[in-house]
């Protein structure tokens, strides 16, 4: 046990000594300024460089000690909460941990032996990278940022090069990846929102207030300030409720108490005394912010100044009995206006009628109608074309004149609208290709027809029966 103590004291006096001297002492001179044996004070020596706490640089043909701040690298890889990359003093890369590898999205083989500016990422090729690495095995720790790509994905990361001592008592260089982007985009994120609330906050007419729980105002906007008198720097960290009537500041506070999450809105109206010294009126809707637990986090309030408006609620209490005679003048107007309109209803229901059966007849006709437009597409096709070409209405919209007739051709179809009158029919024998490729014969009656302003190619087209029918 004497021996031990004898040990610990020697230690403690060696870092003592190299305390008072940052530049570094010798083996031999610190063995003589403690009165130690060399040989006694190089083994507490090499203990000390173990555990992290001196370095021992060659400066010239001797070696030089100093108090080093390094930390244990297996104390580092067990208490870090950020992913770890540990290289050596050749700046090879010998530990990883599994936080590091699933951040870097590899496996350990990619990393493990190279050096650390050969590794296939940005972020360590950059020049100096190597050299903070190889400083911080020195003892010199750095700290920085940088925006880097990891697999095509943009991070944010804090670097923190640690200098660390291996078991075996070699120096190293931990280099710890603080991912900073989750962060980064949620104060970004922030920051917008915040922005978007303010400029909200200053568009609206209203009074726009955001308060702490005890109601101190955090944020008021113009219109609040005009309001009031004050500016925004006078009313931030105020009280909301003496800003309130004494008799009024009891029905809000009982209302802000009422407010939980499951009915975290209340609106009441109060008065208000002006700047100018009138008595007036405010409407105010309160909002609860909760947090976990149910509790108030802060409280949103909207408000509106309704002083002119509770007076025209007295104005229009004064004009009630004349708006009733007034009524009762229109009611007969009103009455005619109504026996108009169900006339008008009336026309409108025949109307449609006429419409649904134009349009049932349409659909049932026993000859294929098809309407074409400009560019051949079909615009509108009767149940009968759907059948005889063997679509349905979803699938014969997507076939033109070109695939329905294979014997039309793009300069014919130009030719024909060229040379377009409405109203002029034609009667001709074609040909008509169904969905199954069948290409068969029909007469047809074609012809423009112009409606809301735009023409469009009609073909009523009847089956030619007994003819030979040709598989495409």
């Amino acid at each position: 046990m004497p021996g031990r103590a004898d040990r610990t004291g020697d230690t403690i006096a060696i870092r003592e000594l190299l305390r008072k001297h940052p530049k570094g002492l010798s083996i031999t001179e610190i063995a003589e300024a403690l009165g130690l044996h060399r040989n006694t004070a190089a083994k507490h020596l090499d203990m000390l460089v173990q555990k992290g706490e001196v370095d021992i640089r060659k400066v010239g043909t001797a070696k030089t000690c100093f108090l080093a701040r390094r930390m244990p690298v297996s104390a580092l890889l067990h208490f870090s909460l950020h992913p770890v990359v540990v290289v050596d003093a050749r700046n090879e890369v010998v530990m990883v941990s599994q936080s590091a590898l699933t951040l870097l999205e590899c496996p350990l083989e990619v990393l493990y032996g190279e050096k650390v500016q050969d590794l296939p990422y940005p972020l360590f090729t950059m020049p100096e990278f190597g050299e903070r690495c190889r400083e911080a095995v020195q003892g010199t720790q750095a700290l920085f940022t940088v925006t880097t790509a990891i697999r095509a994905r943009q991070c944010h990361l804090r670097i923190h090069l640690v200098p660390v001592v291996f078991d075996t008592g070699k120096e190293g260089c931990a280099i710890v990846l603080i991912d900073e982007t989750a962060y980064r985009d949620l104060a970004r994120a922030l920051e917008t929102s915040q922005q978007h609330y303010e400029a909200l906050a200053e568009d609206i007419p209203g009074f726009v207030l955001h308060t702490k729980p005890d109601l101190t105002l955090e944020f008021v906007n113009e219109a609040f300030c005009r309001h009031t008198g004050r500016t925004q720097e006078q009313l931030t960290g105020f009280r909301f409720l003496p800003l309130l009537p004494p008799g009024d500041r009891e029905r809000m506070r009982a209302a802000l108490i009422s407010l939980t999450p499951e009915n975290p809105t209340a609106s009441l109206e109060v008065r208000s005394v002006r700047t100018d010294g009138t008595l007036g009126w405010e409407r105010w809707q309160v909002r609860g912010i909760f947090g976990e637990g149910g509790r108030a986090r802060g409280y949103h309030l909207a408000g509106l100044d309704i002083t002119e408006m509770q007076q025209c609620r007295e104005q229009l209490e004064q004009y009630h009995e004349n708006m009733e005679r007034l009524i009762a003048g229109r009611t007969t107007g009103i009455q005619e206006a109504n026996r108009t309109l169900l006339e008008v209803l009336a026309e409108k229901d025949e109307i449609e009628r006429e419409l649904l059966f134009t349009t049932f007849a349409f659909d049932h006709a026993s000859d294929s109608i098809i309407l074409f437009d400009r560019d051949g597409r079909i615009y509108k096709a009767n149940e009968t074309a759907c059948s005889l070409l063997g679509y349905n209405q979803d699938e014969i919209l997507a076939v033109t004149i070109f695939g329905l007739n294979p014997s039309v051709t793009a300069p014919q179809w130009e030719e024909m609208w060229a040379r377009a009158e409405p109203g002029k029919r034609e009667r001709v024998v074609s040909v008509h290709r169904k969905k199954d490729g069948t290409v068969f014969e029909v007469e047809v009656s074609r012809t423009f027809v112009r409606f809301a302003g735009r023409m469009y190619f009609c073909s009523i087209a009847r089956e030619v029966r007994g003819t030979e029918r040709v598989k495409k």
